[in-house]
């Protein structure tokens, strides 16, 4: 089991985050996040627990404590592969690149499988422009709303919000008018994976891309995965200089 501790100071070495963690828990293992620009820490951990361990009760001990004078932040986050975090953090500060990189442009109709709070959909919107569309689509209807409300801030009209079902694989848009598809840190939660890849096929134009960044499930296997469907071909691999984590941006072409 892991957990996120996020609100380190810059000093903290690895030897204090086990030792504070220690008494409450059975640590095996502690990774710092770093900044994959510049290699510096970013203020957070991963730390693998005992699966003996009652993570809820661990959380509770730890929320609201100080480490060294700063407040630390705690969550239980999902099993992660080597390099993932890093990733993730990466792509949510460099969205204007990671959309260029795929082959976002003015005009587009763009779908965002997943979208969260935005971070993908604002910069998206902002790119294709008035002539063009973005589709935000998730389960929580209180991410959508936050959408919506930095959309308005922003004078952006193009940007339209649907709640999903996570049941139904289908993604309810007319057939074939989608240039740009993101799953971004979603398809391992999607029980229907072969629904839901014919319903992103059914809606995309010929030629379009489906990009996917595969968290908690890695490269290799997405590709597997993928190539399994034969409905989309892949087309290359987006990540930074030197990255060697387990997963990247993969970018697929519909046939």
């Amino acid at each position: 089991m892991q957990l996120y501790v996020g609100g380190l100071s810059e000093n903290i070495k690895e030897i204090d985050l086990k030792e504070f963690l220690s008494p409450k828990c059975q640590v095996q293992s502690i990774t710092f996040l770093k900044d994959l620009d510049s290699g510096k820490p970013k203020g957070s951990a991963l730390v693998e627990i005992s699966k003996e361990d009652n993570i809820e009760n661990i959380i509770r001990q730890i929320t609201g404590s100080t480490l060294k004078g700063a407040k630390i932040i705690v969550r239980r986050t999902p099993d992660t592969l080597p390099g993932e975090m890093d990733f993730r953090e990466w792509l949510s500060a460099h969205p204007i690149n990671v959309l260029t990189m795929i082959g976002v442009k003015e005009g587009q109709t763009l779908l965002d499988y997943g979208c969260g709070p935005g971070i993908f959909a604002i910069p998206a919107g902002r790119i294709v422009g008035k002539n063009g569309a973005v589709y935000a689509l998730d389960v929580r209807s209180r991410m959508l709303e936050h959408i919506q409300e930095k959309a308005a801030s922003e004078g952006l009209t193009n940007i339209i919000t649907m709640v999903i079902d996570a049941s139904k694989p289908d993604v309810g848009l007319q057939d074939k008018i989608v240039d740009i598809i993101l799953v971004y840190d979603v398809m391992h939660e999607v029980v229907d994976r072969i629904g839901l890849i014919r319903g992103l096929y059914r809606v995309a134009k010929p030629g379009s891309i489906l990009s996917i960044f595969p968290m908690h499930m890695g490269t290799e296997k997405m590709l597997e995965i993928m190539k399994g469907y034969d409905l989309f071909r892949f087309r290359d691999r987006c990540s930074p200089p030197g990255y060697k984590g387990a997963s990247e941006i993969l970018n697929f072409e519909r046939s």
